[in-house]
Protein backbone atom coordinates (compact mmCIF):
# COMPACT_ATOMS: atom_id res chain seq x y z
CA UNK A 1 0.00 0.00 0.00
CA UNK A 2 1.25 3.49 -0.92
CA UNK A 3 0.36 7.09 0.05
CA UNK A 4 -2.01 8.69 -2.68
CA UNK A 5 -2.76 11.98 -0.51
CA UNK A 6 -5.74 14.19 -2.29
CA UNK A 7 -8.23 12.66 -4.13
CA UNK A 8 -7.55 9.33 -2.87
CA UNK A 9 -6.95 8.35 0.73
CA UNK A 10 -3.51 7.45 1.33
CA UNK A 11 -3.14 4.01 0.30
CA UNK A 12 -3.07 2.22 -3.08
CA UNK A 13 -3.70 -1.59 -2.68
CA UNK A 14 -1.48 -3.88 -5.20
CA UNK A 15 -2.32 -7.73 -5.67
CA UNK A 16 0.40 -9.83 -7.68
CA UNK A 17 -0.71 -13.48 -8.35
CA UNK A 18 1.39 -16.58 -8.87
CA UNK A 19 1.32 -18.35 -12.28
CA UNK A 20 -2.19 -19.35 -11.92
CA UNK A 21 -4.53 -16.51 -9.18
CA UNK A 22 -5.25 -18.90 -6.40
CA UNK A 23 -7.55 -16.47 -4.93
CA UNK A 24 -8.61 -12.49 -4.98
CA UNK A 25 -10.33 -9.95 -2.85
CA UNK A 26 -13.59 -10.81 -1.24
CA UNK A 27 -16.49 -8.64 -2.22
CA UNK A 28 -16.18 -6.61 0.91
CA UNK A 29 -12.89 -5.70 0.35
CA UNK A 30 -13.60 -4.14 -2.85
CA UNK A 31 -16.45 -2.95 -1.26
CA UNK A 32 -14.81 -0.72 1.46
CA UNK A 33 -12.15 0.20 -1.53
CA UNK A 34 -14.61 1.63 -3.42
CA UNK A 35 -16.56 3.71 -1.10
CA UNK A 36 -13.28 5.15 -0.04
CA UNK A 37 -12.08 5.34 -4.12
CA UNK A 38 -9.11 3.35 -3.40
CA UNK A 39 -7.93 1.74 -6.86
CA UNK A 40 -7.31 -2.02 -6.30
CA UNK A 41 -4.51 -2.94 -9.02
CA UNK A 42 -3.75 -6.17 -10.58
CA UNK A 43 0.29 -6.66 -11.86
CA UNK A 44 0.98 -9.90 -13.34
CA UNK A 45 4.13 -11.37 -12.86
CA UNK A 46 5.84 -9.70 -15.31
CA UNK A 47 4.98 -6.20 -13.32
CA UNK A 48 2.53 -5.44 -16.21
CA UNK A 49 -0.91 -4.22 -14.76
CA UNK A 50 -3.87 -6.28 -16.41
CA UNK A 51 -6.97 -5.18 -14.49
CA UNK A 52 -7.81 -2.19 -12.29
CA UNK A 53 -10.76 -1.82 -9.87
CA UNK A 54 -11.93 1.77 -9.05
CA UNK A 55 -14.50 3.84 -8.08
CA UNK A 56 -17.31 4.49 -10.53
CA UNK A 57 -15.96 7.43 -13.14
CA UNK A 58 -15.78 9.02 -16.58
CA UNK A 59 -13.57 11.15 -18.83
CA UNK A 60 -15.23 14.40 -18.74
CA UNK A 61 -17.36 14.87 -22.01
CA UNK A 62 -15.92 19.02 -22.55
CA UNK A 63 -12.68 17.85 -21.58
CA UNK A 64 -13.03 14.79 -24.38
CA UNK A 65 -14.21 17.06 -27.26
CA UNK A 66 -11.14 19.49 -26.07
CA UNK A 67 -8.95 16.71 -26.44
CA UNK A 68 -10.19 15.85 -29.75
CA UNK A 69 -9.64 19.77 -30.92
CA UNK A 70 -6.20 20.24 -29.64
CA UNK A 71 -5.21 18.29 -32.99
CA UNK A 72 -6.87 20.96 -34.75
CA UNK A 73 -5.44 24.34 -32.91
CA UNK A 74 -1.95 23.43 -32.32
CA UNK A 75 -2.00 21.96 -28.54
CA UNK A 76 -1.22 18.25 -29.47
CA UNK A 77 2.08 18.99 -31.11
CA UNK A 78 2.58 21.43 -27.91
CA UNK A 79 2.32 18.57 -25.64
CA UNK A 80 4.15 15.86 -27.54
CA UNK A 81 7.01 18.22 -27.72
CA UNK A 82 6.83 18.57 -24.05
CA UNK A 83 6.24 15.39 -23.11
CA UNK A 84 9.45 13.98 -25.15
CA UNK A 85 11.64 16.93 -23.58
CA UNK A 86 10.48 16.02 -20.34
CA UNK A 87 11.86 12.58 -20.68
CA UNK A 88 14.89 13.43 -21.94
CA UNK A 89 15.56 16.42 -19.73
CA UNK A 90 15.04 14.05 -16.93
CA UNK A 91 17.51 11.52 -18.34
CA UNK A 92 20.08 14.14 -18.31
CA UNK A 93 19.17 15.34 -14.70
CA UNK A 94 19.31 11.43 -13.06
CA UNK A 95 22.76 11.28 -14.98
CA UNK A 96 23.94 14.49 -13.45
CA UNK A 97 23.10 13.31 -10.35
CA UNK A 98 25.02 10.11 -10.28
CA UNK A 99 28.11 12.81 -12.23
CA UNK A 100 28.18 14.45 -8.99
CA UNK A 101 28.50 11.29 -6.60
CA UNK A 102 31.05 9.63 -8.53
CA UNK A 103 33.47 12.30 -10.58
CA UNK A 104 35.53 11.75 -7.33
CA UNK A 105 36.11 7.99 -8.20
CA UNK A 106 34.39 6.80 -11.26
CA UNK A 107 37.05 7.81 -14.15
CA UNK A 108 35.66 5.45 -16.66
CA UNK A 109 31.79 6.85 -15.79
CA UNK A 110 33.14 10.20 -15.73
CA UNK A 111 34.91 10.08 -19.05
CA UNK A 112 31.56 8.25 -20.30
CA UNK A 113 29.73 11.18 -18.90
CA UNK A 114 31.85 13.89 -20.79
CA UNK A 115 31.84 12.61 -24.16
CA UNK A 116 28.30 11.98 -23.98
CA UNK A 117 26.30 14.63 -21.95
CA UNK A 118 26.74 17.17 -24.62
CA UNK A 119 25.06 15.69 -27.17
CA UNK A 120 21.86 14.62 -25.16
CA UNK A 121 21.89 18.43 -24.26
CA UNK A 122 21.90 19.10 -27.69
CA UNK A 123 19.39 16.62 -28.36
CA UNK A 124 16.81 18.50 -25.88
CA UNK A 125 17.43 21.59 -27.80
CA UNK A 126 16.77 19.89 -31.14
CA UNK A 127 13.29 19.09 -29.47
CA UNK A 128 12.80 22.50 -28.47
CA UNK A 129 13.56 23.79 -31.96
CA UNK A 130 10.68 21.76 -33.85
CA UNK A 131 7.57 23.69 -35.40
CA UNK A 132 6.07 20.70 -37.56
CA UNK A 133 2.74 21.42 -37.74
CA UNK A 134 1.85 17.94 -38.96
CA UNK A 135 1.63 15.81 -35.99
CA UNK A 136 2.33 12.75 -37.75
CA UNK A 137 5.65 13.99 -38.47
CA UNK A 138 6.60 15.42 -35.75
CA UNK A 139 6.01 12.40 -33.83
CA UNK A 140 8.17 10.92 -36.34
CA UNK A 141 11.43 12.90 -35.07
CA UNK A 142 10.48 13.29 -31.50
CA UNK A 143 10.72 9.36 -31.26
CA UNK A 144 14.37 9.67 -33.63
CA UNK A 145 15.48 12.21 -31.04
CA UNK A 146 14.39 10.12 -28.11
CA UNK A 147 15.19 6.98 -29.43
CA UNK A 148 19.58 8.80 -29.99
CA UNK A 149 18.96 10.55 -26.61
CA UNK A 150 17.93 6.93 -25.43
CA UNK A 151 21.26 5.28 -26.33
CA UNK A 152 23.28 8.23 -24.87
CA UNK A 153 21.45 7.63 -21.51
CA UNK A 154 21.79 3.83 -21.32
CA UNK A 155 25.22 3.50 -22.46
CA UNK A 156 26.32 6.01 -19.04
CA UNK A 157 23.68 3.64 -17.14
CA UNK A 158 25.20 0.66 -18.32
CA UNK A 159 28.68 1.71 -17.96
CA UNK A 160 27.97 3.05 -13.95
CA UNK A 161 26.21 -0.52 -13.64
CA UNK A 162 28.98 -2.94 -15.22
CA UNK A 163 30.84 -3.04 -11.41
CA UNK A 164 27.87 -4.25 -9.89
CA UNK A 165 26.23 -6.44 -12.78
CA UNK A 166 25.88 -7.60 -16.23
CA UNK A 167 24.23 -5.19 -18.17
CA UNK A 168 23.86 -5.23 -21.97
CA UNK A 169 21.48 -2.58 -22.58
CA UNK A 170 17.77 -2.20 -22.24
CA UNK A 171 15.15 -4.39 -23.07
CA UNK A 172 11.43 -3.69 -23.43
CA UNK A 173 9.66 -6.69 -24.16
CA UNK A 174 10.62 -10.23 -23.62
CA UNK A 175 13.42 -9.53 -21.34
CA UNK A 176 14.81 -12.04 -19.14
CA UNK A 177 18.05 -10.26 -17.68
CA UNK A 178 17.80 -8.94 -13.99
CA UNK A 179 18.46 -5.33 -14.84
CA UNK A 180 15.24 -4.95 -17.48
CA UNK A 181 13.39 -7.35 -15.60
CA UNK A 182 13.60 -5.12 -12.30
CA UNK A 183 12.50 -2.16 -15.08
CA UNK A 184 9.99 -3.82 -16.44
CA UNK A 185 8.62 -4.62 -12.74
CA UNK A 186 8.87 -0.98 -11.79
CA UNK A 187 7.14 0.86 -14.42
CA UNK A 188 4.23 -1.37 -14.19
CA UNK A 189 4.22 0.04 -10.80
CA UNK A 190 4.44 3.73 -12.18
CA UNK A 191 1.97 2.98 -14.44
CA UNK A 192 -0.98 2.30 -12.36
CA UNK A 193 -0.16 5.52 -10.44
CA UNK A 194 -0.30 7.62 -13.88
CA UNK A 195 -3.67 5.61 -14.87
CA UNK A 196 -5.19 7.35 -11.27
CA UNK A 197 -3.79 10.20 -11.74
CA UNK A 198 -5.41 10.88 -15.76
CA UNK A 199 -8.57 9.43 -14.11
CA UNK A 200 -8.68 11.69 -11.59
CA UNK A 201 -8.19 14.89 -13.75
CA UNK A 202 -10.99 13.69 -15.88
CA UNK A 203 -9.04 13.08 -19.37
CA UNK A 204 -10.05 10.15 -21.94
CA UNK A 205 -7.03 7.96 -21.48
CA UNK A 206 -7.27 6.90 -25.16
CA UNK A 207 -6.72 10.20 -26.74
CA UNK A 208 -3.16 10.87 -26.76
CA UNK A 209 -0.17 13.18 -28.26
CA UNK A 210 2.92 11.89 -28.20
CA UNK A 211 2.25 8.62 -28.65
CA UNK A 212 -0.38 7.70 -31.80
CA UNK A 213 -3.64 6.55 -30.34
CA UNK A 214 -4.21 3.10 -30.64
CA UNK A 215 -7.63 1.17 -29.90
CA UNK A 216 -7.92 -0.55 -27.10
CA UNK A 217 -4.72 0.89 -25.86
CA UNK A 218 -4.86 4.25 -23.42
CA UNK A 219 -2.20 5.39 -24.76
CA UNK A 220 -2.17 9.13 -23.02
CA UNK A 221 -0.77 6.85 -20.12
CA UNK A 222 2.40 6.30 -22.40
CA UNK A 223 2.63 9.85 -22.98
CA UNK A 224 2.40 11.16 -19.36
CA UNK A 225 4.42 8.46 -17.68
CA UNK A 226 7.58 9.40 -19.77
CA UNK A 227 8.44 12.20 -17.44
CA UNK A 228 8.31 10.09 -14.50
CA UNK A 229 10.13 6.56 -15.54
CA UNK A 230 13.92 8.06 -14.64
CA UNK A 231 12.81 9.66 -11.10
CA UNK A 232 10.12 7.25 -9.94
CA UNK A 233 11.44 4.13 -11.25
CA UNK A 234 15.00 4.15 -12.67
CA UNK A 235 16.68 6.30 -10.18
CA UNK A 236 15.37 3.60 -7.00
CA UNK A 237 16.25 0.52 -9.18
CA UNK A 238 19.57 1.72 -9.76
CA UNK A 239 19.86 2.13 -6.42
CA UNK A 240 18.82 -1.09 -5.43
CA UNK A 241 21.81 -2.61 -7.30
CA UNK A 242 24.30 -0.64 -6.64
CA UNK A 243 24.00 -0.91 -2.96
CA UNK A 244 24.05 -4.83 -3.12
CA UNK A 245 20.86 -5.78 -2.27
CA UNK A 246 20.19 -9.26 -3.02
CA UNK A 247 17.50 -9.39 -6.27
CA UNK A 248 17.04 -12.75 -8.26
CA UNK A 249 15.39 -13.37 -11.36
CA UNK A 250 14.35 -16.81 -12.51
CA UNK A 251 13.39 -17.92 -15.62
CA UNK A 252 12.87 -14.59 -16.87
CA UNK A 253 10.44 -13.52 -13.68
CA UNK A 254 11.42 -12.14 -10.22
CA UNK A 255 11.55 -14.44 -7.14
CA UNK A 256 8.89 -12.91 -4.35
CA UNK A 257 11.31 -11.66 -1.81
CA UNK A 258 12.65 -9.52 -5.12
CA UNK A 259 8.96 -8.19 -6.24
CA UNK A 260 8.45 -7.52 -2.64
CA UNK A 261 11.97 -4.94 -2.57
CA UNK A 262 10.93 -3.38 -5.98
CA UNK A 263 7.80 -2.33 -4.70
CA UNK A 264 8.81 -1.38 -1.50
CA UNK A 265 11.79 1.13 -2.97
CA UNK A 266 9.76 1.96 -6.19
CA UNK A 267 6.65 3.79 -3.89
CA UNK A 268 9.35 4.59 -1.17
CA UNK A 269 10.46 7.21 -4.34
CA UNK A 270 7.10 7.89 -5.36
CA UNK A 271 6.07 9.12 -1.85
CA UNK A 272 9.53 11.31 -1.62
CA UNK A 273 8.66 14.95 -0.87
CA UNK A 274 10.41 17.53 -3.45
CA UNK A 275 10.68 21.48 -4.31
CA UNK A 276 8.04 21.75 -7.33
CA UNK A 277 8.08 25.16 -8.55
CA UNK A 278 8.18 26.00 -4.86
CA UNK A 279 6.76 24.01 -2.77
CA UNK A 280 7.59 20.59 -0.42
CA UNK A 281 4.99 17.93 -2.30
CA UNK A 282 5.09 14.38 -2.83
CA UNK A 283 6.25 12.50 -5.96
CA UNK A 284 2.79 11.08 -6.06
CA UNK A 285 0.88 15.00 -5.62
CA UNK A 286 3.35 16.05 -8.88
CA UNK A 287 1.94 13.26 -10.79
CA UNK A 288 -1.66 14.35 -10.07
CA UNK A 289 -0.74 17.87 -10.74
CA UNK A 290 0.63 16.96 -14.50
CA UNK A 291 -2.54 15.08 -15.28
CA UNK A 292 -4.63 18.46 -13.99
CA UNK A 293 -2.09 20.27 -16.45
CA UNK A 294 -2.52 18.26 -18.87
CA UNK A 295 -6.34 19.09 -19.12
CA UNK A 296 -6.45 22.80 -17.53
CA UNK A 297 -3.77 23.50 -21.05
CA UNK A 298 -6.25 21.72 -23.29
CA UNK A 299 -9.42 23.43 -21.78
CA UNK A 300 -7.58 27.09 -22.12
CA UNK A 301 -7.08 27.43 -18.30
CA UNK A 302 -3.21 27.55 -18.62
CA UNK A 303 -1.62 29.04 -21.63
CA UNK A 304 1.35 26.57 -21.67
CA UNK A 305 2.19 23.14 -20.36
CA UNK A 306 5.38 22.40 -18.47
CA UNK A 307 6.92 19.55 -17.69
CA UNK A 308 7.88 17.87 -14.32
CA UNK A 309 11.71 18.21 -14.18
CA UNK A 310 13.51 16.46 -11.15
CA UNK A 311 16.22 18.74 -9.80
CA UNK A 312 19.79 16.93 -9.60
Amino acid sequence: MAGQGKGYPSRQHYFTPPLKPLSSPSSNVIFWCAERKIPIDFIGIDGRPYAKLYHPTSPSAALGIAQLKAYEDGKANILAKNFALGKIRNQINLLKYYHKYRKDWDKDFVGLFNARISHIETLAKETLRLCEKNIEILRGKLFSIEGRAASHYWELIERMLSDYIDFEGRVRKGATDLVNVLLNYGYGILYSRIWDAVLLAELNPYISYLHKPQRGKPTLIFDLIEEFRQQAVDRPIFSLITKGEELKVENGLLTSETKKRVVERVLERINTVENFRGREIRLSEIIKEQAKAVAAFLEGKIDHYRPYIAKW
